[in-house]
C-alpha cells in the first residue's frame, strides 16, 4: 500500500478505524423537528437508520482489512441503536463526552465522518447547520466560513491522523474535499434544501457506503492528515445576544459585538481547550 505522505500503522493486526457519527447525513433524514431531535415523531426510525449505515462502513472496513473499530456517536440527542450494533463494533456515547471525542486514546490509522452535513447556510445542504441547529449562526477559523467537517478534520490531524472517508448528502461530501481532495466519498441523498432532499434507498445507500469504507481503508497511507498551521481564531457568530453573553463569561472567550465571540489560541489545540474549557 502506498506510502507517499505519512507514516501509519498499517500492520492488518492493528489497523484502527475511528467513526465519528452524525444523523442528519443519514438517506431518508430529511427534517430537524420529526427526525432528528429526541422528542421527533420519527426519531427512533432515524437512529435505525443510521445504525445500520454505521454497519454496512464497519462491514466495508473490515472488508480491507481493519481489526479495531471505535464509533462516536456525534449526535447530541444520541442516534445509535445499541442492540444493533455490528458485534465487532465498539461505541462511544453518552454525554459529556471526552474533550477530544476519544482521538487521543489510541493511534487511530484514520477517521471516518459517517452521516454529516454540510455547514449551516449551504444553500442545497439538507439539514445544514454549524454544531447547533438553533443557535449559531456562522463559524469563521483564521477568517474564513468552517462547519463541523473542517473542524473534525483539523482535530484528527492534529493527532496525525488522516481523514479517508465522508458519508452524508452531496453538499456533505462537496465540503469535505475542499479539506481533503482524495477523500473517499459516499453521496446517499441529494440536498434540494435545508429541509427537503432526495435520498437513495436504505439498502443502496448502506451498498455504496460498505464499497465507500472499503476504498478508503485502501486509501490509507496516500492521504495525508490536515493540519492548521500557527495560531488560530475562532469567530462563533450566534443567532442571539444571549447566547453570545453566555459563552463570554467562560475564560478565555471575548464578546465582539452582540452575537459573536472570539477565541484566540496559540495553535489549533489550544484554540480547542479554550473552546471547550
Amino acid at each position: 500500500m502506498p506510502r507517499g505522505y505519512w507514516t501509519c500503522n498499517l500492520t492488518e493486526d492493528k489497523m484502527k478505524i475511528f467513526i465519528m457519527t452524525d444523523l442528519e447525513g443519514v438517506a431518508g433524514v430529511v427534517d430537524f423537528e420529526t427526525q432528528s431531535y429526541g422528542m421527533g415523531k420519527y426519531y427512533e426510525e432515524a437512529k435505525e437508520l443510521l445504525t445500520e449505515e454505521v454497519n454496512a462502513s464497519a462491514a466495508g472496513a473490515m472488508e480491507a482489512g481493519a481489526k479495531e473499530i471505535l464509533v462516536v456517536d456525534g449526535h447530541g440527542d444520541g442516534g445509535i441503536v445499541f442492540r444493533n450494533l455490528h458485534p465487532e463494533i465498539s461505541l462511544l456515547h453518552g454525554r459529556p463526552v471526552p474533550q477530544l471525542w476519544g482521538l487521543d486514546m489510541k493511534k487511530w490509522d484514520a477517521m471516518f465522518l459517517l452521516a454529516h452535513h454540510a455547514m449551516n447556510g449551504t444553500y442545497d445542504g439538507n439539514l445544514n447547520h454549524t454544531y447547533s441547529s438553533k443557535t449559531v449562526v456562522n463559524m469563521f477559523l483564521n477568517g474564513r466560513p468552517i462547519g463541523e467537517i473542517g473542524m473534525n478534520i483539523y482535530l484528527a490531524g492534529w493527532h496525525n491522523i488522516p481523514c479517508v472517508l465522508v458519508t452524508g448528502d452531496e453538499a456533505a461530501c462537496r465540503e469535505a474535499k475542499t479539506y481533503v481532495p482524495m477523500i473517499e466519498k459516499a453521496a446517499v441523498k441529494r440536498g434540494i434544501n435545508r429541509t427537503c432532499a432526495i435520498s437513495i434507498s436504505p439498502s443502496r445507500a448502506r451498498e455504496i457506503i460498505r464499497k465507500s469504507s472499503c476504498n478508503a481503508v485502501k486509501k490509507i497511507g496516500e492521504i495525508p492528515p490536515v493540519k492548521v498551521k500557527g495560531p488560530c481564531e475562532l469567530v462563533i457568530e450566534f443567532l442571539s445576544s444571549a447566547n453570545s453573553f453566555s459563552y463570554a463569561q467562560r475564560p478565555h472567550i471575548e464578546l465582539l459585538d452582540g452575537r459573536k465571540v472570539r477565541i484566540r489560541g496559540r495553535n489549533f489545540m489550544d484554540m480547542w481547550e479554550k473552546w471547550h474549557f
